[in-house]
């Protein structure tokens, strides 16, 4: 039988039916192994984030192939796999324009997870497409990084370029804040600050030993008032990224910003929230204010990442990282927002 947890109308509960089968010629089933508990999967149970009413979450997993479609060619029975949870129609305007994450029937639109059923189950039906075999190098549980990774480097896509001697604000230290903060170091930034309010959050961040300074963002606004009282044109950031989806929070950090820089707005605000800032500071330090949504053409970037950083930078207990069972799930879901890990990946 095939265990999930399904949310129906903001309600999750533990679902028992039979394993799902090839249909498709192009179908895959994955049995799964890991599978991670996004920050879009807590709006979606807070009502914040639409999804479709009744669908199995989970769209960060990894896992094996257990049956194929008889068109499916790259990948095989036994082959460790991870998913991409996003497609796109390839013959609209935007996909035409190279920007299928804008792709009004695909993108976040079928996100497998939230409009098709995902990984939070012992198996999974996706197409072949959104099929990826993972190198020998990569284990199953890091493999769980992979698309939040790919994220992350569509972030770093829109910062681009960055000089290596830039000084960068990354706001949050979630998961993705200490995914950032992770990539940055590997990519050879060294003048990185950290901000988060939570304790628990600063001590997580604190225990990766990366050499950056992790702060609460009260002591950089008066930093911040301290160099305006000081006429000093030069404290601030080359660029911030923000991954609290605060919008209190993406208010305040504005004023932090150098001449010339780049708030890159990573975190998902709600919908109805609004932020003010003022248009003379946006012309007179010509800033830059850029979106990331989703992850357009980094996967396979993301998988190569992935096997390079393993080893130095994604291992769980450094991380935050805790596993749970699926039966468990509110248990998961309670630490996680407790602030007391980083991530919870259930272990399936």
């Amino acid at each position: 039988m095939n265990t999930a947890l399904q949310v129906f109308d903001g309600e999750l509960s533990v679902i028992t039916t039979p394993p799902p089968r090839v249909s498709l010629p192009t179908d895959v089933i994955v049995k799964v192994a890991y599978s991670g508990v996004c920050g879009t999967d807590l709006h979606v149970l807070a009502r914040e984030f639409p999804c479709a009413k009744s669908v199995v979450l989970g769209h960060e997993f990894s896992g094996v192939v257990t049956e194929i479609g008889s068109d499916v060619k790259h990948c095989s029975v036994g082959e460790r796999v991870v998913v991409n949870p996003n497609s796109s129609c390839e013959k609209c305007h935007y996909c035409f324009k190279g920007q299928p994450h804008f792709c009004p029937v695909g993108a976040i639109n079928s996100t497998i997870g939230l409009w098709r059923n995902g990984g939070w189950a012992h198996f999974c039906r996706v197409p072949a497409s959104q099929v990826h075999p993972i190198p020998t190098q990569i284990t199953l549980e890091a493999a769980v990084f992979i698309e939040p990774v790919s994220c992350v480097l569509r972030g770093w896509d829109q910062l681009s370029p960055l000089p290596t001697d830039a000084d960068i604000l990354i706001m949050g230290t979630g998961i993705i804040g200490l995914l950032f903060a992770c990539i940055a170091h590997f990519k050879g930034y060294r003048r990185v600050i950290l901000t988060e309010v939570a304790e628990q959050r600063r001590t997580i961040a604190s225990g990766m030993k990366l050499g950056f300074n992790i702060v609460h963002p009260e002591s950089l606004e008066i930093l911040y008032k301290r160099g305006i009282k000081n006429k000093d044109v030069n404290w601030g950031f080359d660029a911030i990224i923000d991954c609290t989806g605060s919008p209190e929070a993406v208010q305040q950090a504005f004023n932090w910003l150098r001449h010339g820089a780049t708030f890159c707005l990573f975190g998902c605000c709600p919908k109805v929230s609004e932020i003010k800032i003022n248009p003379f500071d946006v012309t007179f330090k010509e800033l830059k204010i850029v979106g990331s949504l989703i992850n357009p053409f980094t996967f396979p970037r993301a998988i190569q990442l992935v096997q390079d950083m393993a080893a130095d930078y994604l291992n769980y207990k450094k991380l935050g990282v805790e596993l749970f069972q699926l039966e468990n799930y509110a248990q998961a879901l309670a630490t996680l927002k407790s602030g007391n890990i980083s991530k919870a990946v259930f272990e399936i």
